[in-house]
């Protein structure tokens, strides 16, 4: 079994635009599961959890740039 992950945005709801082919040939059987995500509740999430810790707006974005380099 052959996995492949790829977080994107739907255009369109009957398109799929992958970044890159699929390591398959062509003809090649698939099943494709698709998990959508609810964002808003999920940043409600984090920001929650953040406000329960007590972790500052410049804490934050002081670890994202601190991630990001």
């Amino acid at each position: 079994m052959i996995a492949y992950k790829e977080s994107l945005i739907l255009n369109d709801p009957q398109t799929l635009v992958l970044s890159k082919p699929l390591p398959l040939p062509k003809g090649q059987r698939i099943e494709v599961v698709i998990l959508a995500t609810n964002e808003d509740v999920e940043l409600e999430q984090v920001r929650s959890d953040i406000a329960t810790r007590g972790i500052s707006e410049d804490e934050v974005r002081q670890a994202l740039a601190w991630a990001r380099q």
